[in-house]
């Protein structure tokens, strides 16, 4: 059914291509650290703590002090000894070296569940990052999942959230917390205490809200956040990949269908009859994307069919409000990451060929990870000349 919903799709969504230059700032052929000795690098290749094939970058984001920030799954297994890392300007033969962040001792796997387990992705606001450890490595439940802050300023740590259990998973114990996005309704002023993180449930299929206003969490389903497929084709790999949803914004991995749900719905806590009712389709698209990112009345998302990243602006009606704005079957290969950095004034992104780390056929001799950056001020501005 995938195969054929394509091009009916097609039918009613013409396609313009804008090409935007896209700027790739970084490589890897595969992950490496900076490492506190050689010793510490024998110990974790042995111990199976650091495997190249197995640790594919995944999230990124941009500090306003110019430091990019990477995380490296651990969805396929233990591979990553540090999950969360900056990029550095050294450089191994496997690319850009990474420091662990904010250093070894928080990824120190003999540690307690204070210490970070495994990051799935990460959000900056107010000059904070805002860091959600999964808690879990592979299938395996480590930790109960957290939510930690840290102060880009001087790198401390300035809050942890612990999202319980029950929360956390649906009524299965089915659960992987994988992404925060950070709503602060007015300034950076005591945002601590007025905030609202959203958490996606990619597995388990939901989203947890917490209001900081009043200290409250609850998790919100509805059964638009499963997936109508169950299959993901990237490079013309194809691979069964049973995902949720990633963001606020979301669309279901795989699934060919934006929804959006109003804050103050979800605030209230809906059930899923509820949920269901509130939750509206924001586009459709022509094939599974499982990144999305927003800035103003414009939506962009990656096709993971084309290699490309489309934008459309949602107040056009025209039929005509959907554009190509890059594609390239070598370096756009499955887009783990993408976000609109209004500071930088750029669209930044990640490509990662997860497929191929999941199904074990990754080249170690070849480049397979690239950070990239896209003006958004042209994305901007072709975006809003859609008639």
């Amino acid at each position: 059914m995938r195969y054929l919903l394509s091009p009916l799709l097609f039918l009613w969504m013409t396609i313009v291509s804008f090409g935007i230059k896209v700027n790739y700032i970084y490589e890897w052929k595969y992950v490496d650290y900076i490492w506190e000795s050689d010793e510490q690098k024998e110990d974790a290749i042995k111990s199976g703590t650091y495997n190249r094939s197995r640790s594919p970058l995944h999230d990124v984001e941009k500090a306003k002090d110019g430091r990019i920030f990477v995380t490296i799954s651990r969805e396929l297994g233990p591979g990553a000894p540090a999950t969360l890392a900056t990029v550095t300007n050294e450089t191994g033969p496997g690319g850009p070296l990474l420091r662990p962040y904010p250093n070894w001792s928080w990824h120190n796997n003999n540690c307690t569940c204070d210490g970070i387990v495994s990051v799935g992705r990460v959000h900056i606001r107010c000059n904070h990052i805002f860091v959600l450890d999964t808690g879990k490595i592979g299938p395996d439940h480590i930790c109960n999942p957290k939510l930690l802050i840290f102060n880009l300023k001087d790198d401390t740590l300035v809050k942890t959230i612990y999202i319980p259990f029950d929360i956390a998973s649906n009524a299965t114990g089915f659960g992987l917390l994988i992404s925060p996005f950070v709503y602060i309704p007015k300034t950076c002023t005591q945002f601590l205490h007025k905030m609202i993180v959203f958490m996606a449930d990619v597995q388990g299929k939901g989203l947890v809200v917490y209001d900081s206003s009043v200290k409250s969490m609850c998790r919100v389903e509805s059964d638009y956040m499963i997936p109508t497929e169950k299959l993901v084709s990237i490079a013309n790999q194809t691979f069964p990949y049973d995902g949720g949803i990633f963001k606020l914004y979301y669309v279901t991995t795989p699934g060919m269908k934006i929804y959006k749900i109003k804050i103050k719905s979800l605030l209230k806590c809906p059930n899923i009859k509820e949920a269901n009712k509130k939750t509206k389709v924001a586009i459709k698209i022509p094939s599974d994307s499982g990144e999305i990112a927003s800035e103003g009345h414009s939506i962009f998302y990656s096709d993971a069919d084309e290699n490309a990243i489309l934008g459309t602006n949602v107040f056009k009606k025209s039929g005509k409000n959907t554009v190509i704005l890059a594609q390239d079957d070598e370096n756009l290969q499955s887009v783990s990451s993408m976000k609109a950095s209004h500071y930088w004034n750029k669209l930044i992104g990640l490509s990662d060929r997860f497929h191929r780390f999941a199904l074990g056929t990754i080249n170690l001799n070849e480049v397979n990870m690239r950070y990239f950056e896209m003006d958004l001020a042209e994305i901007r501005k072709k975006m809003d000349s859609i008639p």
